[in-house]
């Protein structure tokens, strides 16, 4: 049944894939697409199939007896505890402990200073200052956009050049 199984799922395989070369080659662009969906179903098939047929051979394998798992366990060397400051006494206070604790008062005292320092810098009388700070250098009143009529009638400094004087007669003025 097993053997069934298996050539099922490579005719499928193979059908498939080369259904989709057919489709690819008479330009069938939906048809291909559906057989190599097929061809991916298949192959995920197989692929976990053999998964499963490996897994299920090692769980058959014969196992270690009690006896030699002892054995492994007596010969193997002992790792070093990296962690043995933190459990030599529970009554006092760690450096780690401390570190940690140090590091979160050190932590908000900053945010604590930034928070102060904004709140200074930023309100009403900041805003004010600036704003006076920037009179000097705002637009006029009516802006600095203005007609091309208001143009033409000022009086132009250099309005002596001949380039000047035909620019201004061009628009109606002489």
């Amino acid at each position: 049944m097993k053997v069934l199984a298996w050539l099922a799922g490579i005719g499928t395989l193979l059908g498939a894939a080369a259904y989709t070369l057919i489709s690819l080659n008479r330009w069938e662009w939906n048809r291909a697409l559906f057989f190599l969906m097929i061809v991916v179903v298949a192959e995920i098939g197989l692929a976990t199939a053999l998964v499963l047929n490996k897994l299920n051979r090692i769980d058959r394998a014969p196992r270690f007896h009690d006896e030699t798992l002892t054995a492994l366990k007596e010969v193997r060397p002992e790792l070093p505890d990296r962690f043995a400051w933190l459990k030599e006494s529970m009554n006092r206070t760690n450096v780690f402990i401390t570190f940690v604790v140090a590091g979160g008062l050190i932590i908000s005292a900053i945010g604590w200073l930034v928070d102060r320092i904004a709140s200074k810098t930023s309100g009403a009388l900041a805003e004010q200052r600036l704003a006076a700070d920037l009179r000097s250098i705002a637009y006029p009143p009516g802006g600095i956009v203005v007609d091309q009529v208001t143009v033409l009638t000022q009086d132009v400094p250099g309005a002596d050049d001949a380039q000047v004087r035909k620019l201004l007669r061009n628009s109606g003025r002489t």
